[in-house]
């Protein structure tokens, strides 16, 4: 009884951090991806949940310090106004929690499902401001460069592309952050239930980086094709949206194909059931 009591004043004490993040989740466009998170966790916890009923034992005491340091990480949180740090504070509790009231063993399983809940923290603004003006002019460099290639006359300035229908301008929401958290958090999960090892699952992580930054250039560049032979309506509407689609379908090929590569050079290393994996979508829009 004392557990439940602690843990449901766990989850009230919690629960305006959640609904903070659930309004994030719908406004900020960074931030769209977390409402995918607690769901996949979720998930991943319900096809486990007869290792986790066979790991269950006798709570740990010790659960109650990582109770008291996500706590205290809140606080911290709160004073600072700060949701990233709250929200961090969440898998810190959470695991103290488990560990309180399942024990080590349980924990072991339920490891990555707690973890993963990291990612329903918002995207630090700072960093979006850091990097968002050098994956803007990269982005439009690689698709003036594509276009040339193509052999259309093209003018290019920083951000602007100037084609001879239309002027395009890879702006803030064409930086390509937001199509490449969904890809990561996406990899991640893919890579917890393809991967055999830690390596191996972080080199795949890791691959998704690259990877989305030069599809979103790639977007771009399609977009610009568009406009030159469909007209200045490819750059909006229901063309744009399909390219965006398009480019994020296509995106998952390397990484599945890097995922299968990883895997087969795992030699007979026993393998992790497969888990279904939750797709994570979404398109940018071109200013």
């Amino acid at each position: 009884m004392t557990r439940i009591l602690g843990m449901g004043a766990l989850a009230a004490l919690y629960w305006p951090v959640l609904a903070g993040m659930a309004r994030e989740w719908w406004t900020d466009q960074y931030a769209g991806h977390g409402m995918f998170v607690p769901a996949f966790s979720a998930l991943l916890l319900w096809m486990d949940r007869d290792r986790l009923r066979a790991t269950a034992g006798r709570g740990e005491p010790a659960g109650l310090l990582l109770v008291g340091l996500g706590l205290g990480v809140l606080w911290l949180g709160t004073s600072a106004g700060s949701l990233l740090v709250q929200g961090l504070s969440v898998s810190l509790a959470v695991a103290g929690a488990v560990l309180w009231g399942f024990g080590p063993r349980c924990l072991r399983v339920a490891a990555f499902p707690v973890s993963f809940l990291a990612f329903m923290v918002p995207f630090p603004r700072a960093l979006v401001e850091a990097v968002t003006l050098d994956l803007q002019l990269f982005a439009a460099s690689f698709a003036v460069g594509a276009l040339r290639l193509f052999g259309l006359p093209v003018f290019h300035s920083g951000v602007v592309i100037a084609l001879p229908s239309l002027t395009l301008q890879v702006a803030e929401v064409c930086n390509g952050l937001r199509f490449l958290m969904a890809l990561v958090v996406l990899t991640t999960a893919f890579a917890e239930v393809g991967q055999r090892s830690l390596p191996r699952k972080l080199v795949l992580i890791a691959s998704a980086i690259p990877i989305a930054i030069l599809a979103n250039a790639v977007r771009v560049a399609a977009i610009g094709l568009g406009v030159y032979y469909v007209g200045p309506e490819a750059a909006s509407g229901t063309i744009h949206n399909w390219i965006g689609k398009g480019v994020w379908a296509l995106t998952l090929l390397p990484l599945l194909g890097i995922g299968v590569l990883l895997r087969r050079g795992g030699g007979m290393r026993q393998a992790r059931p497969a888990r279904p994996v939750a797709l994570l979508g979404g398109e940018e829009k071109i200013a």
